[in-house]
């Protein structure tokens, strides 16, 4: 289930809530963030970061895309989002 949308329209996910959603462990959504496929758009009430559903979305494309035209060899593919 997916919270509500915040007052700017969109809706934030937790680390663990992007992980659940896509059925993921939240160490890959970091891993995520290391890489630069995804970045935090917020922050809730202990300090912890948020996530804007269309960027989770766009990671996961980006991390499967780059999966793909990685598998079977031994390069390992790091692509940076636009800021």
């Amino acid at each position: 289930m997916l919270p509500d949308a915040a007052p700017d329209g969109c809706t934030y996910l937790s680390t663990a809530q992007a992980a659940d959603l896509f059925g993921l462990t939240p160490a890959a959504i970091r891993r995520w963030v290391r890489v630069g496929y995804l970045k935090p758009r917020a922050k809730d009430a202990r300090g912890h970061a948020l996530y804007d559903l269309q960027d989770v979305t766009e990671a996961e494309f980006l991390a499967r895309e780059a999966a793909i035209r990685t598998a079977g060899t031994d390069r390992r593919v790091r692509r940076r989002i636009a800021a």
